[in-house]
Formats: C-alpha cells, sequence, structure tokens
C-alpha cells in the first residue's frame, strides 16, 4: 500500500511522523475519514471542506481543496491494485512539527 505523506507519495513501510509533530505531541490536528467504493471517494468534496473548516477552527492554515483532492487521486493511482473493494480514506492534517509544549 502507498500512502501521500508530506507531499509524497511512499511505500507504507516507509511513512512516517516526526514525534515532535505537534498532532503528536499536543494533539494539534484534524482528520477525515471517507467511504471508499469502486475508487470513488463518497462525499468528498464535503469531507474536504469540513476538513477545511475544522483547521481554520484550531487555527491551522485550510489546505486548499484542490491540492487535496490531487493528492487523493495521485495516491490512488499508485495502489489501483487495491481499489476494487471498499475502502475507508484517512485525510490527516496537523500542525506539523514545531517546539515542544503547546504555543
Amino acid at each position: 500500500m502507498k500512502a501521500w505523506v508530506n507531499g509524497d507519495v511512499i511505500d507504507e513501510a516507509e511513512a512516517r511522523v516526526s514525534v515532535f509533530d505537534h498532532g503528536i505531541t499536543v494533539g494539534d490536528g484534524v482528520f477525515e475519514t471517507a467511504k471508499v467504493v469502486d475508487g470513488v471517494p463518497f462525499a468528498l468534496s464535503r469531507h474536504l471542506a469540513r476538513l477545511g473548516d475544522s483547521a481554520r477552527g484550531l487555527g491551522l492554515p485550510a489546505p486548499a481543496s484542490d491540492d487535496v483532492r490531487r493528492a487523493v487521486e495521485e495516491t490512488f493511482r499508485a495502489n489501483t491494485a487495491s481499489l476494487d473493494r471498499s475502502l475507508r480514506l484517512r485525510i490527516t492534517l496537523t500542525g506539523g512539527v514545531g517546539p515542544l509544549g503547546s504555543d
């Protein structure tokens, strides 16, 4: 399986999140999960809108929906063998690597 991490499609064995990522250290992050059937994520536009709203609510920069949609499409292309079954798509946005603490 391949995953999109920090702008690149990589093998799941290479996927890493820094222990200093604010999503880990202070829980600073948001996520959306969408059902995928036959390679199509259900209600993706609504999920992306909600992701942006949630990010802004936490004071995080909201990703551009078109950029996230392209990332989803590229990741799906890299995982074509897995797309013939029902799946879940998880999109996670964190505050990124930052100093320890909650400032």
